[in-house]
């Protein structure tokens, strides 16, 4: 793994399947996007919670990608979804794996 990311969706109580849903769509594009080597994604049904565990070639580019979906307004189709709105969506920068 190049650069770690890992970010957390908590779904509202009653979206938890139109979250997973959305993301499927919005995942497309994710994967397409310069400097995505990939993403997994798992759930914690007790939590409502999806993870997505992505692989990046640098954080400049997982950067870039964030600030593209700030412009393409995915927190606005988000808000509805996410439990206290697309506030409580969370991203984990970690970056590069070490050798320790």
């Amino acid at each position: 793994m190049k650069n770690l990311v890992i970010v957390e969706f908590p779904a509202k109580e009653d979206k938890f399947e139109d979250l997973k849903k959305t993301l499927k769509e919005a995942l497309v594009d994710t994967r397409a996007f310069e400097g995505c080597i990939s993403i997994d994604t798992y759930e914690d049904i007790s939590t409502r919670t999806i993870y997505l565990i992505e692989n990046w070639e640098s954080l400049d580019n997982h950067s870039n990608y964030a600030n593209w979906r700030a412009e393409t307004g995915l927190a606005d189709v988000l808000e509805p979804l996410l439990e206290e709105g697309a506030a409580s969506l969370r991203i984990i920068r970690c970056g590069k794996k070490l050798n320790i």
